[in-house]
């Protein structure tokens, strides 16, 4: 049986410096990212500058961009499902610690998923696909970390061109760590509305958005 202890010992990791604050600034990155689809958004220092482990061995297994993300995103009114590797307790516990959020329950819509690139697979793309399906107006949000997140340089066919209407020209994003058919998948699921997703993608300290408006092609 676990107690206060073991489960402090599972939070050691800590939170924002000024979780207002933080959480607006995020907040506000976020929002940019979404309006502008596929340009990469460096987080504040003023930000990430608190989320270090106080023991390192006991630090959930996130990003600073992921963790700023969950924290920014998830409260007491959330239900969040953590895929894979992030499938933990010592995760669970700390953004219950954090936000107050709560893992899905059975049977219950998915709204807010969090992984690594690795963990998307074919039923976590389907559970995402059956929530634009049903409540067009809800429709999920997949937060993925992913190895790495780069703008390739002009002339560079490599990625995805990622546009949306009211944003300006299309922009071209890299991102590695993803699955191979991940982008097929993303494209086929925007071609049948109302089914689509909310995509945040982050990696160390920087995070894209590709929203569920926005045209994807690939580009290899």
């Amino acid at each position: 049986m676990t107690g206060p202890t073991d489960f402090l010992r599972r939070t050691a990791a800590s939170g924002f410096d000024d979780p207002v604050h933080c959480a607006r600034q995020t907040f506000r990155v976020l929002l940019d990212a979404m309006a502008q689809p596929g340009r990469i958004f460096s987080l504040p220092e003023s930000v990430i500058e608190g989320l270090e482990s106080n023991d390192p061995d006991l630090s959930p297994a996130l990003s600073k961009a992921l963790t700023s993300t969950l924290l920014t995103l998830l409260d007491a009114d959330t239900a969040v499902h953590l895929a894979g590797a992030l499938d933990t307790q010592a995760v669970l516990d700390y953004l219950r610690l954090h936000t107050g959020a709560r893992p899905l329950r059975a049977g219950e819509p998915l709204g807010i998923a969090a992984a690594r690139g690795a963990d998307v697979d074919a039923a976590l793309c389907a559970r995402l696909a059956q929530v634009g399906a049903e409540m067009p107006q809800d429709g999920a949000t997949l937060i993925v970390e992913v190895d790495a997140l780069v703008e390739p340089a002009a002339g560079e066919r490599r990625g995805v061109e990622v546009g949306a209407p009211g944003t300006g020209a299309p922009r071209r994003l890299a991102v590695a760590g993803l699955p191979a058919d991940f982008w097929d998948w993303r494209i086929a699921l925007a071609a049948t509305p109302p089914c689509s997703i909310d995509l945040l993608i982050v990696h160390d300290t920087a995070v894209a958005a590709i929203p569920r408006s926005a045209h994807i092609v690939r580009l290899d």
